[in-house]
């Protein structure tokens, strides 16, 4: 069952189930971002007491109270009316033309008088209003009556100068002010009074007013445009209303009245509901967290495999992380006060320093931070919630610098310590920057947790890190050093029953390490993989050249195929050693890919000497080739080390063309077309090799007490 999941898992895992994995792991960020910042509800009823003191969880404009005070701010505009000063002018320039027709008229019917003949009043009124409605208006005709155009017909030349001059001034006099249609009738009153007292004949005084009233009109005219302008303007001045995040909605103990419970239900407390642009707003935060995070991975040459599995490990780190993140809310929303402190923000940034880089720690920082903003600012506000994203970002930056040697786990604790301290005079001085109370039963309940969550952090990563190391199969300093200890089981059993083999690894290990090192590989991890790469051996030790005492070989008594598939297999079985002792897959891969499929090339020619027949792929290592830099440089070092102690008197030319000709065959062979290894790099290595080699086979002196002694 095992096998055939491999198989799938070779298959399908990078196209399909590590892709799936990472968007899982998107889909329960998302989720639970969700559930930690959804509003807390309450079980509030209209007209009850409120059995808890209910904050705003945030800041929310109140719409209705705002709309109120903008259709107050509209109202309170008056109308704007436009002054039109040619009103009055046109106005006097009216009553000068009726008087002027009045006088026209009475000039013709004195010369008709002096013609003897005989004129009416309907004749006179007739001539009149045919002129002021030609020349005039209609309105005239039909607003004045015949008996006010009589009177000022019959009235003498004298009578309509004094009438035409005081109508002309009081219309001047009243309309230079404003005149709006809902004071019109008031300033005819006015005008009428006015005339009533002016020098005007009793007998034309009636006519006068008729005619005054008629004059007066309206000179300013609604502007519904500008006052449309000005109500919003005056609407936009409005500050909106708010209700401010902290800010008591209701006392314990309170009755709900319905503008209370309007509050409640505008700030989302009387169900969970959560507005759907901060769903989409959250789901937008977790798509540009994930792709700065494989933007970060693209910038640092890696392999796919590689880039995937540490997508994989700063994903489930990430999510671990929210999960505390979680718990914490949890606890705070049970009314354990300050237990935000406890959270442990230094995990995220430790996990993936160490099974990491650096640089992803930074950025694990930079991500809880920004999450943590949101989460504790979508709930009920206290010190704790302004102060804990910036606890984080210093609780997480200090938990990044102390942690410089993380090969051993008491050097982890001890930064733990050191974390757990700094946070205890951080979240002092913090709580000192908000001007909070410091001598209270608050702030030692604040400065236990913050130590508490700085250790714990450390403790917590101590305990998560192996698990990381067996899901994703990921070699932390610290388990590269314990397996590098000559103490442990299996290196005891290479000595013990391979002590040539043991030998040699470690003259490999010297080599392949100087060499990783020099080329940028992970030294460490070379090392101990030349410590376990010819564990296989241990099964049949004498079988190998550096195990077999001097004249005693084995093989001789082997066919060259026998001497194959005992040679060969001691890379499978090395693989199923380690397999069976839990070794970590990096370690097995190095058993398995140090051979790569070179040729096992003396029994080959030794076997196609008897059947020519015999093809190069039964005389093969089975592989896989060397998939990363590390099990390139064992390929070269573990040959290049075995080769050169084979030789007799290894001079300087003799070990640089050992080591040409290997790297040479290696590459023609194409043993490293599978990894990311350079021809700069193996460069690199050629020159590394013959540099360390040389000074271990160097020419020795031979002093005379020596030459003495050997004749």
């Amino acid at each position: 069952m095992m096998q055939k999941w491999k198989h799938f898992y070779e298959k399908y895992g990078q196209k399909f189930i590590i892709p799936a994995i990472l968007v899982i792991l998107m889909v329960v960020s998302y989720v639970l971002m969700i559930q930690m910042t959804k509003p807390e509800s309450f079980n509030a009823k209209l007209f009850s007491v409120a059995e808890r003191t209910i904050r705003s969880p945030q800041t929310v404009i109140d719409t209705k109270k705002t709309d109120e005070e903008k259709t107050a701010a509209k109202d309170s505009v008056e109308d704007v009316y436009t002054f039109n000063r040619e009103t009055a002018q046109n106005r006097v320039s009216l009553i000068n033309s009726f008087f002027a027709y009045v006088s026209e008229v009475q000039g013709e019917v004195k010369e008709k008088t002096d013609k003897k003949e005989t004129v009416s009043n309907p004749d006179k009124l007739k001539m009149l209003k045919e002129k002021l409605s030609s020349n005039v208006s209609e309105k005239v005709t039909s607003s004045l009556s015949d008996e006010v155009l009589l009177r000022f017909l019959n009235a003498s030349p004298k009578e309509l100068n004094t009438a035409k001059k005081t109508l002309s001034s009081e219309i001047e006099s009243i309309m230079a002010e404003s005149v709006r249609e809902s004071d019109l009738n008031t300033k005819k009153v006015q005008a009428r009074d006015d005339i009533e007292l002016s020098s005007i004949p009793g007998s034309l005084r009636s006519a006068a007013k008729t005619l005054v009233s008629y004059a007066i009109v309206p000179n300013e005219t609604y502007n519904k445009k500008e006052t449309d302008i000005r109500k919003r303007e005056a609407a936009s001045s409005v500050i909106p209303e708010k209700i401010l995040q902290g800010q008591v909605i209701v006392q314990e103990g309170q009755i709900i009245d319905r503008e209370t419970y309007r509050q409640l239900g505008l700030l989302n407390l009387l169900d969970q509901k959560m507005p759907i642009k901060q769903y989409a707003g959250y789901a937008l935060l977790i798509l540009v967290l994930a792709s700065i995070l494989y933007f970060f991975t693209t910038k640092t040459k890696m392999t796919r495999k590689k880039r995937q599995q540490t997508l994989l490990i700063f994903g489930v780190a990430f999510v671990l992380t929210l999960i505390l993140l979680f718990i914490i809310r949890l606890l705070e929303s049970a009314n354990l006060n300050n237990i935000s402190f406890l959270f442990p923000a230094a995990f995220l940034p430790v996990i993936l320093k160490i099974l990491l880089r650096e640089r992803y720690a930074f950025l694990g920082l930079l991500f809880i931070s920004i999450t943590s903003l949101f989460v504790f600012q979508s709930h009920e506000t206290s010190v704790v919630s302004s102060l804990i994203t910036p606890f984080i970002l210093l609780s997480g930056f200090a938990a990044i610098i102390s942690l410089r040697d993380y090969s051993k786990r008491i050097a982890i604790f001890r930064s733990g310590m050191i974390v757990g301290i700094f946070n205890l005079f951080c979240v002092f001085f913090l709580l000192l920057i908000n001007n909070s109370m410091i001598l209270s039963e608050s702030t030692l309940e604040s400065l236990f947790y913050a130590f508490a969550g700085g250790v714990g952090a450390f403790i917590l990563a101590l305990g998560l890190i192996p698990l990381f190391e067996f899901l994703f199969g990921v070699l932390t300093t610290s388990r590269l050093v314990e397996l590098a200890n000559p103490n442990h089981p299996l290196l005891k059993r290479i000595l013990m029953r391979a002590p040539g083999t043991y030998h040699h690894s470690m003259m490999v290990a010297n080599l392949a390490e100087t060499c990783a090192d020099k080329i940028g590989a992970n030294g460490l991890l070379t090392r101990v993989g030349c410590f376990y790469h010819d564990i296989g051996k241990t099964l049949r030790p004498p079988y190998f050249v550096e195990n077999q005492l001097q004249g005693i070989n084995p093989h001789d008594r082997l066919t060259p195929k026998q001497s194959r598939d005992i040679i060969l297999a001691h890379t499978v079985d090395g693989a199923e050693i380690l397999r069976e002792n839990h070794m970590p897959q990096p370690i097995i891969d190095i058993a398995l890919e140090h051979h790569g499929t070179t040729l096992l090339k003396y029994f080959y020619l030794k076997e196609k000497e008897e059947n020519p027949d015999t093809e190069e792929a039964e005389f093969r290592y089975a592989g896989p080739k060397p998939q990363t830099k590390e099990a390139a440089i064992i390929n070269i070092s573990d040959s290049v080390e075995a080769a050169v102690r084979a030789s007799v008197d290894p001079t300087k030319e003799k070990i640089k063309q050992i080591i040409d000709g290997i790297i040479r065959d290696r590459l023609l062979d194409g043993q490293f077309s599978e990894c990311d290894i350079s021809l700069k790099e193996i460069e690199q290595i050629r020159e590394t090799l013959n540099q360390t080699l040389n000074g271990i086979y160097h020419q020795r002196i031979q002093y005379p007490d020596e030459k003495k002694g050997e004749n």
